[in-house]
């Protein structure tokens, strides 16, 4: 498995690019705008985008996501609570800012908790941990796991947000992530990577969630 990491768009937002070495195909993790990049990205790295992940439904999360499936072909995936935010008016007004023409993509495709979703040789199990938005998803496959706003390192996503709670995003932590390997390293929507074991014994949100 290899990640390059993008950090695109007014809010800092972690583009991955997910692919496993000698596949050439590969996956689009949570892409914000600035689709020229990533497509330039795709391009130095020999790669053809086969999927598009959408970890929930926040514009700095899925305002590239149609114009990437239009030039890709690439499907978006995503939980169907937060589907609806890829054709909003906010979603295509900060697509609009970004010179991009964003709208609906003509293939979405929603995946539920437990779902196995294949990019190439690799399969990434679909975990729905909601707390920051009510459809939020988390991606793990072996040693990774691609959470979105759900945990950062030393801090959580915000559940002040329409859709978040706090009680429902602990929870998502506490029965959906904390049983996982400490070695499994997090890949956030935001700041840098870390790993939940550092994050058991350091993130003061998350203490005495066993």
């Amino acid at each position: 498995m290899q990640v390059e990491t993008l950090v695109l768009g007014m809010l800092a937002t972690n583009c991955y690019i997910l692919f496993d070495d000698g596949d050439g195909r590969a996956a689009v993790i949570d892409p914000p705008g600035e689709i020229k990049k990533i497509i330039s990205t795709l391009h130095r790295l020999d790669l053809e985008c086969v999927a598009i992940l959408c970890t929930h439904g926040h514009v700095d999360h899925v305002a590239g996501a149609g114009p990437l499936s239009d030039a890709t072909d690439a499907p978006v995936i995503i939980h169907p609570m937060d589907a609806d935010a890829l054709a909003s008016p906010r979603t295509r007004l900060v697509g609009l800012m970004g010179g991009m023409m964003s709208a609906r993509p003509r293939q979405v495709l929603t995946v539920e908790d437990g779902d196995e979703i294949e990019v190439g040789t690799l399969k990434l199990k679909a975990m729905h941990t909601p707390g920051h938005t009510r459809g939020s998803m988390s991606f793990y496959l072996p040693g990774a796991l691609f959470c979105g706003d759900l945990i950062f390192q030393g801090s959580i996503g915000r559940t002040d947000l329409r859709g978040g709670s706090l009680q429902m995003l602990l929870e998502s932590a506490r029965r959906k992530v904390w049983p996982l390997p400490d070695e499994t390293v997090i890949y956030p929507g935001h700041g840098p990577v870390t790993t939940l074991g550092v994050e058991k014994k350091s993130n003061p949100f998350l203490m005495g969630l066993d």
